[in-house]
């Protein structure tokens, strides 16, 4: 690959998005490959397209002679019919994103953009069973932190007042609402902090309408929780300093339900326990890792909370378990070697 051309159609200009930096950018920055952004007027050996490219373009680049791989990670593929899914497309092109309008982003997407291109990267199982109903070449290649300073827990030890921690995109906030009902449970006999580390601002759609202060949003969900700005040299270690992680998801949402084991790895790898909802990419890994921190309704919710609040010594054989499972399966190592047998094929 040392010789190859490669053009990557990013997320973000300056590559510091997750899905840049956790995913081709950690490859080619730890291999020591060259690449650079896109330019339609330049050719290259191999384009790869992040969910952010135009898809409208594949078969235009196709005909330079490159190869084309398709980062098919934020479950489009899945999703169900919407008035947002059918004119994605359209609003797209209307915001020049896309060359060419498309009516019903999500039937484009699987009936036109994945058979065409030659590789099709998903970060789960779930998404690799869904893409190979259209495409040929399917690889699952989970994320992996890069540019970033990750924390290990070492202090299990448990204090007066409980500490939960929660990360993410400002435009994934909203999944703590279907919490707010647990949250006022659990506070009738616990003291916590819920700490919430995310971005300061967001939009309701498309990454660009309906602007949204954070921690404004929050205080709709809970008195108790207290917003930290997402940085990289910080997030780990706030996320650290809490007792353990919740990651709620609401199922009714086939975008959200049918996100990959990302973020649950991520902070496995911090050394901390994790409480989520039952996505079926969650139930897997839990499953596989023999752990049982599932929740599907509020009671569990409750009592998951209450379970790992007051139990110091729990806590830290659960995250040391899930710590274990994390390196070995989804360590540098191994998702590095995934990158390798997908290039290798080529």
């Amino acid at each position: 690959m040392n010789n190859l051309r490669i053009g990557y159609w990013p997320n973000s200009k300056l590559l510091d998005a997750p899905g840049d930096r956790r995913r081709l950018i950690f490859y080619l920055d730890s291999k020591g490959l060259t690449y650079e952004v896109y330019n339609q007027s330049k050719s290259y050996d191999l384009v790869y397209l992040s969910q952010a490219a135009d898809i409208t373009q594949i078969n235009k680049i196709k005909n330079t002679g490159a190869k084309i791989f398709y980062d098919n990670i934020d479950s489009y593929s899945s999703e169900e019919l919407s008035f947002e899914s059918f004119f994605r497309g359209m609003a797209r092109y209307l915001m020049g994103r896309n060359q060419y309008p498309i009516i019903n982003y999500t039937n484009f997407l699987n009936n036109n953009a994945l058979p065409s291109v030659d590789a099709v990267v998903c970060a789960s199982i779930e998404q690799l069973n869904i893409s190979r109903k259209y495409a040929s070449n399917v690889f699952c290649i989970p994320d992996h932190t890069h540019n970033e300073e990750v924390s290990l827990k070492t202090d299990y030890s448990s204090k007066k007042i409980i500490n939960i921690g929660w990360e993410g995109l400002g435009s994934n906030v909203y999944q703590l609402n279907i919490l707010k009902d647990v949250l006022e449970e659990y506070a009738k006999t616990y003291e916590f902090n819920l700490h919430v580390i995310s971005d300061k601002f967001s939009y309701r759609y498309m990454n660009k309408f309906l602007k949204v202060d954070t921690e404004k949003s929050l205080k709709k969900i809970s008195k108790n929780i207290i917003f930290h700005e997402w940085e990289g040299h910080s997030y780990s270690s706030i996320l650290t300093s809490c007792d353990f992680a919740i990651i709620p998801i609401d199922l009714k949402n086939k975008m959200a339900s049918g996100k990959p084991e990302n973020k649950l790895i991520n902070i496995w790898k911090m050394g901390l326990p994790v409480i989520t909802s039952s996505t079926d990419s969650y139930k897997r890994v839990m499953n596989d890792c023999n752990l049982d921190l599932i929740c599907e309704n509020k009671n569990e919710w409750v009592n998951k909370l209450k379970m790992l609040s007051d139990d110091g010594d729990l806590r830290e054989t659960l995250a040391k378990k899930a710590y274990n499972y994390a390196i070995e399966n989804y360590g540098q190592d191994a998702v590095t070697r995934r990158w390798d047998e997908m290039f290798n094929v080529f």
